[in-house]
């Protein structure tokens, strides 16, 4: 094994080789590459260089591959021979062997949670063994995984269920704080098992029974919150009103709204909210929609003809689409799509892949169903955010060729 520093040029360059090898270890070629002699300012440098790349060979690790005539005397193209021997040359285990070692410890610490958990290990060890990260941990951070793992495997045997976070995590970790340092990799996770991936939080901790203090909504429409001293929230308050979850029992309808509209994004509820004077009732999502939100438009809904318009606005990908479709799952009716058209996304929006995970939609009787087959299949996708356009009342029709 050489005794080189990890702040060498030439041993940077083999660490890098070893991990191209080891994030496709089923190339099937060898990984390879090119040394970067502008970045060997001095003779000192490239004869250093020159040396491990020669001890590196006769170590079996790599076989370096030298120019032709009048540049023999440099290195064309390093390739790796054995990603293991080269793993030892510079003096580490190989990432799949570390993969396995963090797995046998965390093994444990899964098994007593739901058989998910260890397939779920499986998954992230399938990712560490190349080198890469899973949900931001690495296989190096063995204190961090065995916490994340220990509060999984405890959700999992519904143990959230009737507890704030704090009092959660203690119980499961002996430390108060532990959740909030796991919170967003833990609700990541969960969102996918739920079926909603990129799922508000509030709506992962609703579905697993944790309670934490609810954001309110924001809306603007004539709806009020009424209390034993009299009205307490007027929704027509400009720009907008906010209404806590814990209040809703007390939420009244002051006149038929012209509509009802829904927007994902906070910048445009602003302009909206702002810019729009049409009576409408408009609810802010804040992306996917948390418990509080589904609330008020399940009752709002409840109470309103079932004739008024109900539309939702949201970005034209991926994400916003799985945001409509949550709405139309959730609620005891769907929305129409505002704003949310191929048209519109052709003419204001940006290049993008298809993504076929939007299969699910285009087959279902969603609203959005023509939309998501175009962003799962077409060969011109484009995305459009919803900042990208200037609020308009729900009434209009962008269809007409007139926009």
């Amino acid at each position: 094994m050489s005794d080189v520093r990890t702040t060498d040029p030439g041993v940077e360059f083999l660490e890098r080789l070893l991990e191209r090898s080891e994030r496709n270890p089923d190339r099937s070629r060898p990984a390879t590459a090119a040394p970067e002699y502008d970045r060997l300012s001095t003779a000192q440098l490239v004869s250093r260089f020159h040396d491990l790349m020669a001890a590196a060979e006769r170590f079996g690790a790599v076989e370096v591959q030298r120019g032709k005539r009048e540049r023999g005397h440099l290195i064309e193209r390093v390739r790796v021979r054995d990603p293991e021997l080269l793993a030892r040359h510079l003096g580490r285990p190989t990432a799949p062997a570390t993969a396995q070692r963090v797995r046998q410890d965390l093994l444990p610490v899964a098994a007593a949670g739901e058989p998910w958990v260890v397939t779920l290990l499986d998954e992230m060890t399938a990712k560490w063994s190349r080198g890469e990260t899973a949900y931001r941990l690495t296989a190096a951070q063995a204190d961090a995984a065995t916490e994340f793992f220990t509060l999984l495997a405890s959700i999992s045997r519904e143990e959230a269920r009737g507890l704030d976070a704090r009092t959660f995590s203690l119980k499961a970790t002996d430390d108060t704080k532990t959740f909030d340092r796991h919170a967003s990799r833990l609700a990541a996770v969960i969102a996918v098992r739920i079926g909603q991936p990129g799922a508000a939080a509030d709506v992962v901790w609703t579905h697993i029974g944790l309670e934490r203090f609810s954001h309110p909504v924001h809306m603007r429409g004539p709806i009020a919150v009424e209390g034993g001293i009299g009205r307490l929230i007027d929704g027509r308050a400009k720009p907008f009103a906010s209404v806590h979850p814990e209040m809703l029992s007390q939420l009244s309808i002051l006149e038929r709204p012209t509509a009802i509209l829904t927007i994902e994004n906070y910048a445009s509820f602003n302009r909206q909210v702002r810019e729009i004077e049409d009576g409408s009732l408009v609810v802010y999502t804040g992306g996917f929609p948390t418990a509080g939100v589904i609330e008020l438009l399940a009752k709002v809904l409840r109470l309103l003809p079932a004739e008024l318009p109900f539309l939702h606005w949201g970005d034209v990908d991926a994400g916003g689409l799985r945001i409509f479709r949550n709405l139309e799952q959730n609620l005891p009716r769907g929305p129409r799509p505002h704003l949310m058209t191929r048209e519109l996304a052709e003419r204001a929006g940006q290049p993008a892949d298809a993504d076929p995970s939007l299969v699910s939609i285009a087959k279902s009787d969603s609203a959005i169903r023509e939309l998501a087959e175009w962003l799962a299949f077409g060969s011109d996708v484009r995305h459009l955010e919803q900042e990208a356009l200037e609020p308009a009342p729900p009434s209009i029709n962008w269809l007409s060729p007139s926009w």
